[in-house]
């Protein structure tokens, strides 16, 4: 039997951010009429983190516009 030496490099896994997975709920609630303060606190983070998750789904949704 024959061996072969290899290397492999194995890439960390990127997992998305805390605002990016809540972004949609966030924005929904935006949606709604909901203030920053709220949206984070029934999702339970801070307004920062909610306004950037609206902001972030909006600029995605803003860049698919232009492509299309």
């Amino acid at each position: 039997m024959a061996e072969i030496r290899a290397n492999i490099k194995i890439l960390p896994v990127k997992h998305p951010h805390l605002y990016q997975k809540l972004a949609q709920k966030a924005i929904e609630l935006h949606l709604l009429g909901m203030p920053y303060s709220k949206i984070g606190e029934i999702l339970g983070i801070d307004p920062k983190t909610a306004i950037k998750a609206v902001m972030s789904l909006r600029a995605k949704r803003s860049n698919l516009k232009m492509i299309i």
